[in-house]
């Protein structure tokens, strides 16, 4: 496979964790196999999209608990599942499917909806609170205000569908854009340019699915 020339939260988290199980996976392009805690949260995220784009018409019984915040958002004309795509100018690409060279940092954003001047992101969560879903937000508020240049500010929050709260809520306002992107660009092109990916044995071995333990192809 060849490098890539995009990247993601997700990419660029499992860079930090590890930047050989990153190599593994975006560069070498070994399969991931899903846990059953992921196939879970998949099915729970799906759930509420289908709920909130109308494929469904009740709130399935898995997710009930946040099944008024799914009926306020879409009182607010809620967008569900919609790509966000940058290119490295940091501005939108509005075609990313045939405008898929032009990309830089791209994510999915679960639900999203605008009110006033004020945009407001919400990502889904199963399983625990972390603290990397504040900084995953982060990313994806700086994204936003991109995507919706009239916004005077976001707030971002994830729903926790097991207990049906919100939590890790966060706010960016225009003139805070700037020095945050630079930070995420720093972080970005380090992965980018790295031709060495080395190993960070640690706890996190264990869940590897890369580990030597579970026949994996790292040393660790």
């Amino acid at each position: 496979m060849p490098k890539p020339t995009r990247w993601s939260y997700s990419s660029l988290s499992t860079y930090k964790e590890c930047p050989r199980k990153w190599k593994f996976n975006y560069v070498d392009g070994l399969e991931w196999p899903a846990s059953a805690a992921m196939a879970r949260g998949t099915r729970m995220h799906l759930m509420a999209e289908e709920f909130v784009t109308g494929a469904i018409t009740s709130v399935p019984r898995e997710i009930q608990k946040i099944g008024p915040m799914l009926l306020s958002m879409m009182g607010m004309g809620a967008k569900a599942e919609e790509v966000w795509a940058l290119n490295k100018n940091w501005t939108p690409v509005l075609d990313p499917v045939n405008d898929s060279d032009q990309i830089w940092v791209k994510a999915i954003i679960d639900v999203h909806y605008v009110d006033g001047d004020v945009l407001h992101v919400k990502d889904y969560k199963s399983g625990q609170m972390y603290d990397s879903h504040r900084e995953q937000l982060e990313l994806y508020g700086l994204i936003g205000l991109r995507m919706y240049p009239t916004a005077k500010r976001v707030e971002m929050a994830a729903i926790y569908m097991d207990t049906g709260h919100e939590g890790m809520q966060g706010s960016l306002i225009r003139p805070m854009i700037e020095p945050i992107r630079d930070l995420w660009e720093v972080a970005a092109q380090a992965m980018m340019a790295d031709e060495v990916y080395e190993e960070r044995p640690g706890a996190a071995c264990k869940w590897c699915p890369y580990a030597k333990s579970k026949g994996g192809p790292c040393r660790f």
